[in-house]
């Protein structure tokens, strides 16, 4: 689950990447209408809850080198 949730934020950062790139250089043409938009959006939302995921992920786990010391 957790290497499927960072596969998934670094493909949505490299999409949004390559979209915006795309927007400012126009490499490829693209219709950025209503619908590409919303697929933009979509993407940065998609990019935030990965990024969300990661973090509490990171912060709830333990480490398995440091001992549980001093609670009972």
């Amino acid at each position: 689950m957790k290497y499927s949730i960072v596969a998934l934020f670094i493909l949505s950062l490299l999409s949004v990447c390559f979209l915006s790139l795309n927007y400012i250089w126009d490499w490829f043409a693209i219709d950025y209408s209503q619908v590409m938009k919303l697929t933009f959006s979509a993407l940065i939302l998609l990019l935030a809850i990965t990024g969300l995921a990661m973090i509490f992920s990171g912060a709830n786990s333990k480490n398995p080198n440091q001992p549980n010391v001093g609670k009972r």
